[in-house]
């Protein structure tokens, strides 16, 4: 009891789900570092103020700043707090994917409106993106809903899963197909690890085949209706992908050619090696230090330092599911599941993607990839992680 005393005293009461992602934040900056000095090799490149060359790094850093911030303070926030918010950060969260909608609030960044636009003094822009913080809302919405709601629910509960639903029709208008993906599917399983009927999932589940099938080929649809090529629709690029997956080296000079630079990169690590800073793939990597950040760690550190990355995520979701066995309510079990989830997957489709298993879906590796909505929201999350071990009976 005196030692379970003296842990809830601590600032953070669950060490390793502090240490193990503040260690791969600084791998990340470390790569992050690596990717700009291989944009100012870059053959013909102006060379660039230091301001400007190391700006992803700095603005990481002071990203990761906040973001230890809002984990120390959210630890100290009991768990009840969030349980009884769960519907109002529910409604937050999609008026402010909503708002990306209205002229004059949003940025837009190769035809995809996905960031709120803020003006810092010193800084400039500084970029928002809402459907990060919505994942985080996804774990308490679910969380709250599968510990609070009896066999038959409320009317708010339905209403409010309708009004989830919506976030995840505003992501997928973006467009941003994958964020909405991985949010249907930590949704889904919390409500599994919450006592759904499989039965039902299942149903759901088929549903949800069907739906991303028809958004994938809705291209080809129009493309028939208004007799022209279906690739030159607008969300063509997701079906391109995905038949490029199949042979990238086909589709190298279009669609491929960011799956062809990422296994290039991969390949080319060989099993052993520490030559951080002398990749060369990186240099015509598109998002070399966001999407793709696994195939530069990969190339530069070879096999040992991707599974080394990879060892390391896996620890931050096992200490997550085993937070969730040892928390004292309901609500905490779902939390430490669904913070479990959410960073599992994401790796997952983050490695498959730089490994050429999965198409381009542009989503982050938690923690290591450069993004300050990312990065803030996770932290917070396992800061509220650290309130669901405090509380531990």
């Amino acid at each position: 009891m005196a030692t379970h005393s003296a842990r809830s005293g601590a600032l953070f009461p669950y060490p390793p789900l502090f240490w193990l992602p503040l260690l791969l934040c600084l791998i990340g900056l470390v790569f992050q570092f690596s990717v700009c000095i291989g944009d100012i090799l870059k053959s013909g490149a102006t060379p660039p103020t230091p301001l400007t060359a190391f700006r992803v790094v700095m603005m990481q850093s002071l990203w990761l700043a906040l973001g230890l911030g809002a984990m120390s303070l959210l630890a100290r926030v009991p768990t009840r707090f969030w349980q009884a918010s769960a519907g109002f950060w529910l409604v937050l969260g999609v008026l402010s994917l909503l708002v990306l909608f209205v002229p004059g609030f949003s940025k837009s960044i190769n035809y995809a409106t996905r960031w709120l636009a803020l003006p810092v003094p010193g800084l400039g822009q500084v970029l928002l993106q809402p459907s990060e913080a919505f994942k985080l809302i996804t774990v308490f919405w679910f969380a709250w809903l599968y510990s609070t709601q009896k066999r038959v629910w409320s009317l708010w509960a339905v209403g409010g899963t309708a009004l989830w639903l919506l976030g995840i029709v505003a992501i997928e208008r973006q467009p941003d197909l994958g964020t909405a993906l991985l949010i249907i599917m930590v949704g889904v399983g919390l409500a599994y690890l919450g006592g759904a009927r499989l039965s039902r999932l299942m149903a759901l589940m088929v549903a949800g085949v069907f739906a991303v099938a028809l958004v994938l080929f809705l291209p080809v649809v129009k493309g028939m209706l208004k007799g022209e090529p279906w690739e030159q629709q607008r969300t063509a690029y997701r079906l391109q992908r995905i038949i490029a997956m199949m042979d990238p080296w086909k589709h190298q000079q279009d669609v491929g050619y960011q799956m062809v630079r990422a296994q290039l990169a991969v390949g080319s690590g060989g099993f052993a090696r520490l030559g951080i800073g002398e990749g060369r793939e990186k240099r015509y990597l598109p998002a070399a230090e966001n999407d793709y950040i696994f195939a530069t760690i990969a190339e530069e550190t070879g096999f040992v330092g991707s599974i080394t990355v990879i060892a390391l995520m896996g620890l931050v979701v096992y200490h997550c599911f085993r937070l969730a066995t040892q928390a004292s309510t309901r609500f905490g079990q779902l939390v430490g599941s669904g913070l479990a989830l959410w960073i599992g997957l994401s790796a997952l489709i983050n490695i498959g993607m730089a490994i050429g298993l999965l198409p381009t879906v542009g989503l982050p590796l938690p923690f290591v990839s450069a993004g300050g909505s990312a990065l803030l929201s996770l932290m917070a999350g396992l800061g509220i992680a650290q309130a669901v071990a405090r509380e531990r009976g």
